[in-house]
């Protein structure tokens, strides 16, 4: 290869490796352009409901609940709810439901979560992980449209429906079976408004349900919201991970997913859309909320990302908002949703909702790459996991899965290596008609195309498999920075999280590009680097690439996950082994071989 093509290459490299960062540096992230019309002709109008704009969050640090009314949204017409009658000394009382899986609180005081621990039972998770930020409203909750205005039921106050419970009491679900818990607050007149949960003893998902009595003359629209506001907490050592990946989802029916990055700067906000809504959900790195509609009977859907101008600190938290509107479906409904609220594992994720798996990281976010990228990415990672069922190290994993794509790919790197010999072959060659038709370039050129022609060379031989194989690279990249079963997962020595990077020491300042620590296995990636391309270099004028690309990918992989390194380390291994073994093998004769040599 000549010096444009490895300048290429690496500018290649480049562009896949820093994608991501170049998106969240631009402030575009994993977002999608919002969708057009056209692209609706699946949902049911395609259209913004322009009749609706969610209001303010209220700040609910004090846990105060009012009925927020929006006199705007009040025809013109008697009152029918006798909402001062909340105006009660309800004393605030809690409620724990464990399972294996989990344990959350919920209170009375707008009947909803106000803490929820995921327990260490998979292998991803080492501790206890807590999922709902301190302080933040109770979620979920539903929104109803009345003559009085919206009733949001996280602003009203609620008693537990069963004798049994008592404040701070726990109800245990086994496994195999299931529970609920009830909470009934009183509108005056007789209505009433109840708010159920039903928990299994298996998974993340349970079933939230919202009846009403009394209330069917009361609705002054025919659908209600349900909402999931306030976001998710922060769960990994690097927040600036959490933060980066920190978004939230309306599924469509017609496979239309739109997306709102979080925003660290302003709040931002969606419009509720028109059309059957599959799911909403909101996202960290490796963990998920999500609203599910019973039968898809979703018929529209909204996003928000909320900006605190009082935060102080260097991550914004996540405060992004859901909500998805459910027909009432008669005078006094029955509204259950599941919520799932647990990791983003596609084989958990397969038994609640398979299309949740679309709002994993599968790729770059861009349709065309994905398009590639997202299949070989599955693959990969069905193949880690197999591999996992045997082999309880992921680390040991990872050299496994190196080996086998080593194997797979071995005939195309072969003939790269051939192709590349061969063109070294042909360098004093070219050398003597460069110097003889030096002043003539179109000459030059026809002569240089006659002798690979003649000696049946192909000059991108060397680079076209090199290329073949960036989506295969990139996949692996995705994986290795974004799946949860690297979570936590130990490998040996001082690489004890091959989600992050094997830092071993840590610096008092941050390096440009560096960072704040020295990584192990992005030096040694750089040696191996260094001797592999030192084994392929073809032209003594390649010596500046020679030495910038092992430099340039070593400062990068510093900050990249350790599991991610670790395969890149061993695959320049096991190349080199590669080509020590080609070269020791008789190459093809070529008609250039055959000339005989003078003197």
């Amino acid at each position: 290869m000549n010096k444009r093509t490895i300048l290429a290459l690496l500018l290649i490299s480049a562009i896949f490796i820093l994608w991501d960062d170049y998106l969240g540096w631009v402030g575009l992230g994993p977002k999608e352009t919002p969708f057009s019309e056209d692209s609706l002709s699946s949902l049911t109008t395609g259209k913004a409901d322009q009749s609706f704009r969610e209001p303010a969050s209220p700040n609910y640090s004090a846990r105060k609940p009012e009925l927020g009314i929006q006199t705007s949204e009040i025809p013109d017409q008697v009152g029918m709810l006798q909402t001062t009658t909340q105006d009660t000394g309800l004393v605030e009382q809690f409620i724990v439901v464990e399972t294996e899986n989990f344990r959350a609180r919920l209170t009375t005081y707008g009947a909803g979560i106000t803490s929820f621990l995921i327990k260490p039972v998979q292998i991803y998770i080492k501790d206890d992980v807590e999922l709902i930020p301190p302080g933040s409203r109770p979620r979920p909750y539903y929104r109803f449209w009345t003559y009085d205005g919206p009733i949001d039921t996280d602003q009203l106050r609620f008693t537990f429906d069963e004798s049994m419970y008592f404040s701070g009491g726990t109800v245990k679900v086994a496994s195999g079976s299931e529970r609920k818990v009830s909470f009934v607050t009183s509108l005056g007149e007789g209505r009433k408004l109840a708010v159920i949960y039903t928990f299994t003893g298996d998974g993340y998902a349970f079933t939230y349900e919202v009846k009403t009595s009394g209330l069917d003359g009361a609705w002054v629209r025919p659908d209600a919201e349900v909402y999931w506001k306030g976001g998710l907490a922060y769960t990994e050592p690097d927040s600036a991970q959490d933060v980066y990946y920190s978004v939230a989802n309306i599924y469509y029916s017609g496979d239309v997913l739109e997306k709102l990055k979080l925003n660290s700067k302003k709040s931002e906000s969606e419009d509720m859309t028109s059309g059957q809504t599959r799911w909403g959900s909101i996202r960290t790195k490796y963990f998920m909320a999500a609203l599910i509609p019973k039968d898809g009977m979703g018929t529209g859907g909204w996003m928000e990302s909320q900006f605190d101008s009082t935060y102080i600190g260097k991550y914004h938290p996540n405060q992004l908002g859901v909500g998805i509107k459910i027909p009432l479906d008669g005078g006094d409904p029955s509204l259950p949703i599941t919520v799932y609220l647990g990791p983003l594992d596609d084989e958990i994720l397969d038994l609640v909702e398979p299309s949740l798996k679309k709002a994993m990281t599968w790729g770059a976010g861009i349709k065309f790459l994905d398009a590639i990228v997202s299949p070989i990415s599955k693959v990969i990672l069905w193949t880690l996991k197999g591999i996992h069922k045997f082999v309880p190290n992921y680390g040991v994993c990872v050299i496994i899965l190196s080996v086998i794509i080593k194997i797979v790919i071995w005939p195309l790197t072969r003939k790269s290596y051939q192709s590349m010999a061969a063109m070294q072959r042909l360098q004093p060659r070219m050398k003597a008609l460069r110097d003889k038709y030096g002043k003539d370039q179109q000459r030059l050129q026809r002569e240089i195309m006659q002798l690979y022609k003649t000696e049946k060379v192909n000059p991108m031989g060397g680079c076209l498999p090199m290329l073949l194989q960036m989506p295969l690279l990139y996949a692996l990249f995705v994986i290795f920075r974004s799946t949860i079963e690297f979570r936590r997962a130990p490998f040996m020595l001082w690489i004890s999280d091959l989600s992050l990077p094997d830092a071993l020491i840590q610096l008092p300042f941050t390096l440009p590009l560096y960072g704040s620590h020295i990584a192990i296995l992005p030096l040694v990636m750089g040696v191996t680097t260094f001797f592999q391309s030192k084994s392929t270099m073809t032209d003594p004028n390649q010596k500046m690439i020679l030495y910038m690309m092992p430099i340039f990918l070593t400062l990068i992989f510093n900050q990249f996950p350790s599991g991610l390194t670790l395969y890149y380390t061993l695959f320049n291994v096991w190349t080199l082994l590669q080509q020590k073994y080609t070269a020791s093998r008789p190459a093809p004769t070529t008609a250039a071989d055959a000339m005989p040599r003078k003197g």
